[in-house]
């Protein structure tokens, strides 16, 4: 279950960067570009049976202590985007495509391997919000959100994704 979690979040978050790449480079790359954005309309729909899979799965509740608003991360990891983008744009070589490529994989590595499910695009795109709360315990969880507000002092119901990343699915626009 972790692994279609961690892969339907991974594939969704590079969707937004693959497509621009594919559009930016539809004229060279001709079908390659189709089946790239393809494979991002897939991803959307990884990501919904994802959200699905996990309504399945119990919540389990955090005390927090403390809550603070990080939508910011997601708007700085979005940012990373502009290095390959600016590569692909600007080359039209063997050479460009190839630092493109390894740029992008080395994002996916620092993503994967950091655990930065919760710093997804898409799902900002979809309305999530990103918190990072401090439990009662001392445990600070990064928490995606549709809700507009946490409270400093409660329950919070979500679902985890991670060690430290959870979700709540039922959330106050």
């Amino acid at each position: 279950m972790r692994a279609i979690v961690g892969a339907g979040l991974l594939a969704s978050a590079f969707a937004p960067l693959l497509a621009l790449i594919a559009v930016l480079k539809l004229p060279t790359l001709g079908w390659v570009s189709w089946a790239i954005l393809a494979g991002c309309l897939l991803s959307l729909v990884l990501l919904w049976l994802v959200f699905r899979s996990l309504a399945r799965i119990q919540p389990r509740p955090v005390e927090s202590v403390e809550v603070r608003r990080e939508d910011e991360r997601a708007l700085t990891f979005a940012s990373s985007y502009i290095v390959p983008v600016v590569v692909a744009l600007f080359g039209d070589d063997v050479a460009s495509l190839a630092a493109t490529v390894l740029l992008i994989l080395l994002l996916v590595v620092i993503y994967v391997r950091a655990g930065l499910y919760h710093l997804n695009p898409t799902l900002a795109v979809v309305g999530f919000r990103l918190y990072q709360v401090t439990a009662a315990s001392g445990a600070v969880t990064m928490v995606l959100s549709r809700s507009r507000y946490l409270p400093q002092q409660g329950v919070v119901e979500c679902r985890y994704l991670g060690d430290d990343v959870a979700i709540q699915l039922k959330g106050r626009p």
